[in-house]
């Protein structure tokens, strides 16, 4: 980034106030009077302004007007977060905690306040994060930092909260938007989403309905398989939702969604040491990656009234199912090697893939009291109930020149995982307030976890694997190592600071700390039979104000994080398992600003400095990671700057029209020191994107333009496969939206 970019970014720096937080109509259940984003970050409404910590929120009507429909879209608007798209859907990294391969989810994701997603570290969720359509969502909000006392396990990152748009009681409204586009050296690229809500009983009973169908194209070809825009995506969902509300101190919402998310090949180019592809905008391997994951979820919200106390029962069952293939190089010459010791026949032509299926069922269940007078004692008291259960298989597949499983090879090795997981917690916020202008929080959660763990080893080339690590002088992988339980009990701790320096200033300071669960580990000879869950500690600062007569608002936070044990892949005759493998960590700023000059125009900036590394290293590690190691797949400086102009131009209409800037710093695949995961330095990039339009209250078309520039952004990628995948922007692609409201 060169030092004029920087100097524009640092004019227009402050922390997480996206731009569309700044314009809602009042009517908006996301919004107050004063058009403030109301959020529930602790668990209870306020103001976004108010929240001491650092959190971007963005409302879903605006992420869908500006075309911002994923959530490495409105992620990439979040100062100090990037996404991670590695081996599977996508996952946050926020505040640069990741160690390239996330072995469990290191950010939370909740749904209508339920954790959706697997706790455990074995179910394939810290590579799929949940990411829903903007059609069925009132906000998002993007918390960061350790969230562990309301949240509980793996947040100690921080923390990605959608809440569903609930049915309308006493009017029927609609919204459908149709999108059509296309992709420089790719295809055609389309989508429709709608959303109808309506009162059944009036005042009292109403329905909402929505679902969407997302066809992005492909940009990328295949000359070995012969398949030009293999990456294509087949993505649809739908979503229905109930409110009941006999009382005024009776609220009773229910919502359930399913999801499909198909994507025929991941968005990888080849890339070589110098940083270029090998051959531009194709990946050009016998197999290429496959991905697919099938969402179910209900759940079910009661809110009431007591007078002196809000009583919210939050309850929750989900259904995730993951297939994930990926090419698997590094085992095309050990295939062979296998057959030396009484293993199968490798048929010519074979190329070895590694597939990975996780399907995960929950169900969740909170149960909280917070207090709703104004006196100068506030809390939040609940308790937290789960139970998950999951059988997730890692198998070595040989694959045939046309892409189908080889029968004697299917699998050649496999490692299924039968675990379940239990806990339950109970948590506690208290806040005191000294009058009017300052305040002080004390949190604290309790959580005992119990897993139960099974293995089993099997595939046509097991036996002869065997063979091959008695010739290391190494013990047998078994074929089933019985059932292992195994249990702790975590607490985490909350302490805020606030202080009103005026009815729209404050300034905080907050310590907080997080955790991902432990358990019982993969039997592998030679490695641990379990692993200790790793934790974050967060200290930090911030100043969040308005000034300028209300046309402006600053948000500034500074933050030191210690990340302790950190969850690792260690690896013994070849097999791979968990360990815990060192400390780190991290410090950094991050800011936002935007301002109103004028009427209509509203001007954003953001800007991130992030430093993370490894500061001491387990011996049992040392071929993951090494003392000094930047943290992978986060940059040093990211920041984004965003414009949106509004003007009227006859009766009701008026003309549109705004522009968005992204930075990013370079960044590293991998721990530099693994010799597991090789690393790649991805250079840094900007990406530009701009529309223009014309509105009114019914109507709504716009022109887009996205990577306005046709840059070559490397996003994410890997090293570990022999190859340097390198997942990469969409080339230029210009459509038109249309949006038709009632």
């Amino acid at each position: 980034m060169n030092n004029r970019m920087m100097a524009m970014l640092l004019v227009a720096a402050a922390m997480p106030t996206s731009v569309w937080a700044q314009e809602a109509s009042p009517a908006d259940s996301a919004s107050d009077q004063s058009g403030d984003i109301i959020v529930t970050a602790n668990k209870r409404p306020e103001r976004q302004l108010d929240v001491p910590s650092a959190i971007t929120a963005f409302r879903g009507s605006d992420l869908l007007d500006s075309g911002y429909t994923s959530l490495k879209d409105y992620l990439a608007l979040t100062p100090g977060v990037q996404v991670s798209q590695t081996g599977g859907g996508g996952a946050p990294v926020i505040r640069g905690l990741t160690t390239g391969t996330n072995l469990g989810a290191i950010v939370g994701i909740v749904v209508d306040g339920a954790p959706v997603g697997p706790s455990s570290s074995f179910n394939l969720g810290g590579a799929n994060s949940t990411d829903l359509d903007p059609i069925d969502l009132e906000r998002v909000e993007v918390l960061k930092g350790p969230q562990g006392t309301l949240y509980g396990a793996n947040t100690l990152g921080g923390l990605v909260s959608y809440t569903f748009a609930r049915p309308n009681l006493d009017r029927v409204t609609a919204i459908a938007r149709g999108e059509l586009s296309g992709t420089q050296h790719g295809g055609t690229s389309y989508s429709f989403r709608a959303a109808a809500s309506a009162p059944v009983v009036q005042d009292m009973l109403g329905l909402r309905v929505s679902g969407y169908i997302d066809r992005p194209s492909g940009f990328i070809d295949n000359s070995v398989a012969g398949i030009n825009d293999f990456n294509r995506q087949r993505n649809w969902g739908i979503n229905g939702s109930l409110r009941f509300e006999p009382t005024p101190e009776l609220s009773i919402n229910i919502v359930g969604f399913h999801q499909q998310v198909n994507q025929l090949g991941q968005d990888y180019v080849v890339y070589g040491a110098d940083r270029k592809p090998l051959t531009d905008l194709h990946y050009d391997q016998q197999l290429y990656s496959k991905y697919r994951k099938n969402s179910d979820v209900l759940i079910g919200t009661v809110d009431y009234d007591l007078g002196f106390a809000n009583l919210t029962s939050v309850s929750s069952y989900q259904k995730i199912d993951t297939y994930v293939v990926l090419n698997a190089l590094t085992f095309n010459a050990q295939l062979p090697v296998f057959t030396a010791f009484g293993g199968v026949p490798v048929p010519a032509g074979t190329a070895a893939g590694a597939d990975a299926k996780g399907p995960v069922k929950k169900f969740s269940q909170e149960l909280r009291l917070a207090s709703s007078d104004d006196g100068p004692l506030q809390y939040v008291l609940g308790a937290f109930y789960t139970y998950e259960k999951a059988r997730t298989s890692t198998n070595v597949v040989g694959f045939d020149p046309d892409f189908q499983e080889v029968p004697t090879l299917a699998p050649a090795i496999g490692f299924g995982v039968n675990d379940t997981y239990k806990e339950i917690a109970g948590f506690g916020n208290l806040t005191y307030k000294f009058g009017e202008a300052f305040d002080l929080t004390g949190g604290l959660r309790i959580g005992r976890i119990s897993q139960a763990y099974n293995q089993t080893f099997y595939g046509s080339d097991a036996a002869a694997f065997n063979n091959f690590l008695g010739f290391l002088g190494l013990d047998p992988v078994p074929a089933d190592t019985g059932t292992t339980r195994g249990s702790e009990t975590v607490k985490t701790y909350l302490l805020t600071a606030r202080y009103h320096f005026s009815p729209d200033g404050m300034i905080y300071a907050r310590y907080a700390t997080g955790f991902r669960p432990g358990g019982p580990n993969f039997a592998v000879p030679g490695l641990p039979p379990s692993f200790k869950s790793d934790s974050t500690e967060n200290f930090e600062g911030g100043l969040k104000t308005k000034f300028w007569d209300g046309k402006g608002t600053i948000d500034l936070s500074a933050f030191y994080m210690r990340w302790k044990d950190i969850l690792i892949q260690v690896s013994s005759g070849g097999l791979n398992a968990y360990a815990n493998g060192g400390n780190a960590r991290v410090y950094g700023v991050e800011g936002s600003l935007s301002l109103r000059p004028v009427d209509g125009l509203t001007l954003a900036g953001t800007i991130a400095y992030n430093d993370g590394k490894i500061t001491s290293v387990d011996p049992l590690a040392a071929a993951s990671l090494g003392v000094g190691d930047p943290l992978p797949n986060s940059a040093k400086w990211s920041g984004s700057l965003t414009l949106d102009y509004r003007t009227p131009i006859g009766g009701d209409w008026q003309a549109v029209v705004g522009g968005t800037a992204k930075f990013v710093g370079k960044r590293y695949t991998s721990l530099r020191s693994s010799l597991i995961n090789p690393f790649y330095l991805m250079p840094g990039y900007a990406l530009f994107d701009v529309r223009a339009g014309v509105e009114n209250e019914r109507v709504d078309i716009s022109l887009f333009v996205r990577n306005l520039t046709d840059k070559r952004a490397q996003l994410s990628g890997s090293a570990a496969n022999g190859i340097n995948e390198i997942i990469v922007q969409r080339p230029r692609t210009m459509g038109v939206a249309v949006t038709f409201k009632y």
